[in-house]
């Protein structure tokens, strides 16, 4: 966990350092009359964010915006999944957003647009991060987790890095009446996935994913998933997207087994042990040994994100995913991420997440007598997220 904050924060530190593209000569009118001159870094999620030359990057709702005025090259994505490259200026109407590019002219109503991207000369200007912290602090439970995403964008797609690490300390009254240490919980997931948007629709993408997850409560002592599927946005307004992604991908996990051979003439892989020296290291306290074993899954993933194009900056999140076993009969796994937040201080939210995850159980595994293996895991925690 040392290591994944320090990359993180060298991350943010030498993205900090870096030059701007391009100059802070963009206008923003707003409905009552007020103009903003700067640097329009982007729009999701229905905010407008950019940099005045006064103060620190401010978000509009864009609700409240009549009219951009910019001479820089910029990505729009419309609700209808159009994908546009060019300059854009502002209308006669207000509401309105003209679009020139070499191609084409055109005019887009500011609502009907889902996202806004300049189009970026430097690596560092392509790239966007967010960093929280949650906590659950009671008597006989005592909860953290820390989570962080970096995304690059280009024409072609996004490549995205998302990581997360749990502790939960479990606590109970000793014969004195004081709290002592009672066991612990451990889990987390590294994922790094790429999405190239497809050539013959706007409204769809390939995917490509590499992920590494642990649980020892699910008796998941380490997965590594290797995949690839096809994904479509079904909806993409602004104020909401919905959008499916299904596919196949392999895997392989260690799990606590029951040794079923002499201690001798074991011949698969167990944490502590090297090579083909197999000795007392490579048992726990349980009599238990770790086996690595590999298999295939198929996946179907949704995801449903609603923003409020209100003065309350309000996001919901919500992405499912269900992998059946294509080697395994009766196997299957399934996680549930539900996350609610709201920006209370400039780029810092109040975010309420729930994440969950079930595995009906490798066949291996099953019958373990001195182990409590759970089927289902889940956490509920409140904290910060700071996503500039």
């Amino acid at each position: 966990m040392r290591s994944l904050l320090t990359l993180f924060t060298v991350l943010l530190t030498t993205h900090a350092g870096w030059v701007l593209a391009h100059s802070q000569n963009d206008v923003v009118t707003m409905y009552n009359g007020d103009h903003i001159t700067g640097e329009i870094r982007g729009m999701a999620n229905g905010d407008l964010k950019i940099k005045p030359g006064y103060s620190a990057v401010i978000a509009l709702e864009l609700q409240n915006i009549a009219s951009i005025d910019s001479n820089y090259n910029y990505e729009i994505l419309t609700e209808n999944n159009e994908r546009l490259y060019g300059n854009i200026s502002s209308t006669e109407k207000k509401g309105e957003l003209q679009f020139t590019s070499i191609a084409s002219d055109k005019v887009i109503p500011l609502l009907q647009i889902t996202e806004i991207r300049p189009i970026e000369e430097s690596f560092s200007d392509r790239l966007n991060y967010t960093l929280g912290a949650n906590f659950n602090i009671e008597p006989d439970l005592q909860t953290y987790k820390i989570e962080g995403t970096v995304s690059y964008a280009s024409k072609s797609g996004q490549t995205s890095a998302r990581a997360n690490v749990l502790r939960s300390n479990y606590r109970a009254i000793n014969e004195d009446g004081d709290y002592v240490d009672n066991g612990a919980q451990t889990s987390g997931l590294f994922k790094l996935e790429n999405e190239r948007w497809a050539k013959f629709r706007d409204d769809y993408y390939r995917s490509f994913s590499g992920q590494y997850d642990y649980n020892d409560q699910l008796n998941n002592f380490g997965r590594i998933s290797l995949g690839s599927g096809l994904g479509r946005y079904f909806i993409d307004s602004a104020g909401m997207r919905f959008s499916t992604l299904i596919g196949l991908q392999g895997i392989s996990e260690r799990s606590k087994v029951e040794p079923d051979t002499p201690l001798d003439t074991q011949n698969f892989q167990v944490f502590n042990c090297v090579g083909d020296v197999f000795d007392e290291s490579c048992y726990d306290d349980t009599g238990l040994v770790k086996k690595t074993e590999y298999s295939a899954e198929a996946f179907l993933t949704g995801s449903f994100l609603m923003y409020s194009l209100t003065n309350v900056d309000l996001d919901i999140n919500i992405t499912g995913s269900v992998y059946p076993s294509l080697t395994e009969d009766d196997r299957l796994r399934a996680r549930l991420e539900a996350a609610v937040k709201w920006e209370v201080i400039g780029d810092l939210n109040v975010k309420l997440s729930l994440a969950s995850d079930y595995d009906s159980g490798k066949e291996s595994a099953n019958e373990l007598d001195s182990l409590a293996v759970k089927t289902l895991d889940y956490s509920i925690l409140l904290g910060l997220e700071w996503a500039p």
